[in-house]
């Protein structure tokens, strides 16, 4: 079955993580303020890409607009010598999955419907893909992104960072907000906290949102990297959505945009991780489901020290039992 989390993340990831737009550990680089960056963007996009993008700022979250003519999802016919479908195996399927952080409450409710059921592959004459030019522009826009925006309001300093259980070498590049550093000049201008790339299909009104943590993506795309390509995947938010007002759209005018914030993009990141266990881990979970969901809502929490949670609730709509933690749990 046609995965869209599979078809977007991995072709990016692999493409971004293997050398383009990272930064040298042996050529640090000076400062820029977060308008250069804007420009230099722009200026990438447009003049070397020739792209048609447009930057809206919503608060610390800045959204970037692409528009596509070719759409993003193309079928394309099956190849006759393509190899033969496996027999049917068991294995772990999400029927309903939906995480939400309450902020007046500070509580994080995770519902879910996971059952273990026997899969069947089909053989059919088509195949889905995307488009080229989708393939290219998600491609391209992330690097550009990183090439501009990668020193705003930062500097580099030399540190040994653990990262969840994986830590940088010492010697390794490690960032540090100038605004926390009263000796840098630049102590105003701190760089986006949040990253949307929205990849717009305006002739038929659906796209597509990926959300990137501004924290996350520097410590994958350092020289060397201080958290794992496998790690970055998790971390990395995309949305698909559908939208009549994008519909010939070329600008990102009519594009509705808000301010992310962390307690949402946690509890958007969290419903990414239980994807990524129970579909897609070489690895997959073999105990309760229950007890596998608040293993990776703990872990999650503590890799970005996240406060703002009281409670967390796990309701499993198969069973009809909920369960409830104290945030002394964690």
């Amino acid at each position: 079955m046609f995965s869209l989390r599979n078809f977007f993340i991995l072709p990016l990831i692999a493409a971004v993580l293997t050398g383009c737009g990272k930064t040298s550990a042996s050529a640090p680089k000076t400062p820029v303020t977060l308008t250069q960056a804007q420009a230099q963007f722009l200026k990438i996009a447009k003049e070397e890409l020739k792209y048609d993008v447009s930057v809206i700022p919503d608060g610390r979250t800045m959204w970037i607009y692409v528009p596509l003519n070719d759409g993003i999802i193309v079928f394309r016919p099956t190849p006759e010598n393509q190899a033969p479908k496996a027999p049917a195996n068991e294995g772990w399927s999400i029927v309903f999955l939906k995480a939400f952080f309450d902020h007046p409450t500070k509580i994080l409710s995770v519902s879910y419907n996971i059952t273990m059921t026997k899969k069947y592959d089909q053989n059919v004459s088509y195949q889905n893909k995307y488009s080229d030019e989708y393939s290219a522009k998600q491609r391209e826009v992330l690097t550009a992104l990183t090439r501009a925006y990668f020193d705003v309001g930062q500097k580099i300093i030399h540190a040994t960072l653990t990262v969840g259980n994986e830590q940088a070498p010492a010697g390794n590049q490690v960032v540090e907000n100038v605004k926390d550093n009263p000796m840098n000049p630049i102590k105003d201008d701190v760089p986006p906290e949040f990253f949307v790339m929205v990849f717009a299909d305006i002739k038929n009104g659906v796209g597509i949102k990926a959300i990137n943590y501004f924290p996350d993506m520097k410590m994958a795309l350092s020289n060397p990297p201080v958290i794992s390509n496998e790690e970055y995947i998790k971390r990395y938010v995309f949305e698909l959505f559908g939208d009549e007002k994008i519909i010939g759209d070329k600008t990102g005018d009519r594009l509705k945009t808000e301010e992310i914030v962390l307690g949402d993009f946690l509890a958007k990141q969290i419903e990414n991780r239980i994807k990524y266990q129970f579909t897609q881990s070489g690895f997959p979970p073999t105990g309760e489901v229950r007890d596998e969901i608040w293993a990776i809502v703990a872990e999650t929490f503590r890799l970005y020290e996240f406060k703002g949670v009281e409670k967390i609730k796990l309701i499993d709509l198969n069973t009809q039992q909920e369960s409830t933690y104290d945030k002394s749990q964690l």
